[in-house]
């Protein structure tokens, strides 16, 4: 094949592919074609032939269309399913039979295209050494969350495990060990307010807890919802249930196993929660902080500060602090924990 043949079919290969893509346009006249994946929040994300993900402000845009179908949700939950057609005066139209385009709908009435109702993320962060001492700790979490048009179920948990070896000795020293495993259920009755069922399970070796759990119900509302921003705030009845070990951890190495059974802990409380997260920086950091209180004669909080890095096609460096705190800890033990964790994983 000639020189000049090849250019023309290259050409014409990427005419197709052009016609074929589906088009943003802009308020400023500017176009951008490539693959609609999202829109949520204030945001449309499209792939591009240069670039991974493209961000516009959907404020932004004038009209787009599609060249395969779409899913757009309204303010009124309305779930329309088709191909976008461009619209004059900030609109867009939807063929769903691929006879007939619907109605001009204004872009100020969407709220989500192609919406996510399967999420989560699995990270894993740990560290070694050796020498004199040799160290070693783990950790790893996972979350999941699944979402209807009224209804949202989170289910998640995590890990941690370090200890301590004296090479002399060969004597392991257990430094940390500890779970904690949670479930929310909510009924959104409005965009904002919603009903909640909730579950808490934790474990923590070093602070004897052998096992606290946690149910309760209440009322949330929903200040923000995207996913660019979303924070909430949930208050309700508990009723909590703290385990204790029999004896305290090591207590024959400490010398303090005369202190008997520590007494356990069961009685109704209150519980708030807070959820928060947010990208910024164009997308490139997401942050976050979620923190959960129960109290009674006791108070057991949680909470949970760090932000996320996007690395590539959904790999994501995390870095975070956690800080559990007990009023009425075990003998002998501190009311408050704090880690620091860096971890690599993997978001969906």
């Amino acid at each position: 094949m000639k020189q000049s043949q090849s250019i023309q079919l290259a050409v014409l290969t990427l005419c197709a592919f052009s016609a074929n893509a589906d088009e943003v346009i802009l308020k400023n006249g500017d176009k951008i074609s490539g693959t609609v994946l999202s829109k949520s929040g204030s945001v449309l994300e499209i792939k591009t032939a240069y670039a991974d993900k493209v961000v516009i402000k959907w404020d932004a845009i004038e009209t787009l269309n599609s060249d395969k179908p779409m899913t757009v949700i309204l303010k009124d939950k309305q779930e329309l399913t088709g191909l976008a057609g461009k619209s004059e005066n900030g609109a867009m139209t939807i063929n769903s039979s691929g006879v007939y385009d619907s109605k001009p709908i204004p872009l100020t009435e969407v709220t989500d295209i192609n919406k996510k109702f399967f999420s989560g993320s699995a990270n894993f962060g740990g560290g070694l050494s050796s020498g004199n001492t040799e160290r070693q700790n783990y950790h790893a979490d996972a979350n999941i969350l699944v979402q209807g048009h009224d209804d949202r179920v989170t289910l998640g948990g995590q890990y941690n495990y370090g200890d301590n070896t004296d090479v002399k000795t060969d004597v392991t020293t257990l430094a940390a060990r500890n779970w904690q495993l949670y479930g929310n259920y909510a009924h959104f009755f409005t965009p904002k307010w919603y009903g909640y069922a909730h579950g808490l399970f934790t474990n923590d070796r070093m602070q004897d807890v052998q096992l606290r759990s946690a149910f309760g119900i209440g009322a949330g509302y929903q200040f923000f919802q995207s996913e660019d921003l979303n924070l909430s705030l949930e208050a309700g009845p508990d009723y909590v249930n703290t385990n204790f070990y029999d004896f305290p951890f090591d207590c024959s190495r400490n010398n303090n196993c005369n202190l008997g059974p520590i007494t356990d802990e069961n009685g109704i409380a209150g519980r708030w929660a807070v959820n928060y997260d947010q990208f910024v920086w164009n997308r490139n950091v997401q942050l976050f902080h979620t923190h959960e209180g129960l109290v009674s004669d006791s108070l057991f909080i949680r909470s949970r500060t760090g932000f996320r890095v996007p690395i590539w096609n959904g790999f994501q460096f995390t870095n975070e602090v956690q800080v559990d705190y007990f009023s009425k800890p075990a003998p002998g033990k501190e009311n408050t924990d704090m880690r620091y964790m860096f971890t690599i994983g993997y978001g969906w």
